[in-house]
């Protein structure tokens, strides 16, 4: 089965700038003498739900990391209403 992540109607959480999108990065967990792998980033859109299928993964631990916000590394708050991972 594919892994996707869901992201449903994000925002501002209140505070600070509109956010009109994030980036969410799908990382593998690695032992601690190598770099954990990078497996994929998709950038997602806020004004609708939105889920991106990142393929049949690997077996081994994951998390995902929210990269950028409005196409920013940092200074931005995000909100979402639902997240979903499958895998």
């Amino acid at each position: 089965m594919s892994t996707s992540i869901s992201l449903t109607h994000c925002w501002n959480g209140g505070t600070g700038p509109a956010v009109d999108n994030t980036q969410l990065q799908l990382t593998r967990e690695t032992g601690i003498l190598e770099p954990d792998e990078d497996r994929g980033r998709y950038t997602f859109h806020c004004s609708s739900s939105a889920s991106h299928a990142f393929g049949v993964q690997p077996s081994g631990d994951y998390h995902f990391t929210v990269t950028k916000i409005q196409d920013n590394p940092s200074g931005y708050y995000l909100s979402a209403d639902d997240v979903t991972v499958k895998y």
